[in-house]
């Protein structure tokens, strides 16, 4: 946020200024562009997530985020200082496309911020409760399943605010039990590797192949036969 913001928000304002972006164009009632421009925002963050599983190098910087073996609100902090960077010409882009004013960019950041510190957490809601939210927005059972050390998890369940994105995509998976759940990525699962200086430096190190263990195979599961769509405690 401290990388971006001084570099997004001025965006903003010459977006602003100069009528700039899909939204723009549409001459919308104030209320319906933030609206609009608020969900777009959560939309294409969803994109961005995708491809940073799905690139190579952008991979490089954000499986420093996934190598954390506990799951919690400290996770959510856990981002490389190399992804934060490359991230900024994606939000860039976003606010010229979208049409996206410093308001609307102000109001995203500021209900981002703690959906991604709330579905990083180790916060144990009542199930039925947490059934009710995920119909809605991204919870931490749901957001666990997406830091498993599965491959097929974690290619899974990319929302980051609504979960709209991965009920539309097909990429949402809650039927997995929370006790079956390993947190981590398999080549790098030693608690000695993934210390705060080895992470850092990770991104510029040979990088091994992610989804199997150095002297293990590949950890998988066995196919359920509850419906992805069903939450599990």
């Amino acid at each position: 946020m401290l990388m971006e913001r001084p570099a997004i928000l001025p965006l903003a304002q010459f977006v602003e200024t100069h009528n700039l972006g899909l939204l723009k164009q549409l001459r919308l009632p104030r209320w319906v562009e933030l609206a609009l421009a608020v969900i777009l925002l959560d939309y294409t963050l969803y994109i961005w997530h995708y491809l940073t599983h799905r690139v190579p190098l952008l991979w490089r910087f954000h499986v420093t985020h996934h190598v954390d073996l506990d799951l919690d609100t400290s996770t959510a902090l856990r981002f490389h200082f190399g992804e934060l960077a490359l991230s900024v010409p994606w939000r860039a882009a976003q606010v010229i496309v979208i049409g996206i004013s410093p308001i609307a960019y102000l109001i995203w950041q500021t209900l981002v911020f703690p959906s991604i510190l709330f579905h990083h957490s180790n916060v144990e809601l009542p199930i039925s409760m947490e059934r009710w939210l995920n119909r809605l927005i991204v919870t931490p059972r749901m957001h666990g399943i997406h830091h498993s050390i599965i491959e097929e998890e974690t290619n899974s369940n990319w929302s980051s605010g609504l979960t709209v994105w991965d009920w539309l995509h097909g990429t949402l998976k809650l039927n997995v039990p929370q006790d079956q759940i390993t947190i981590g990525v398999p080549a790098y699962h030693d608690p000695e590797e993934v210390r705060f200086t080895d992470v850092l430096a990770l991104p510029f190190r040979k990088q091994r192949p992610s989804w199997t263990f150095p002297d293990d195979g590949k950890p998988v599961r066995d196919i359920s036969d509850v419906p992805k769509t069903r939450l599990l405690p």
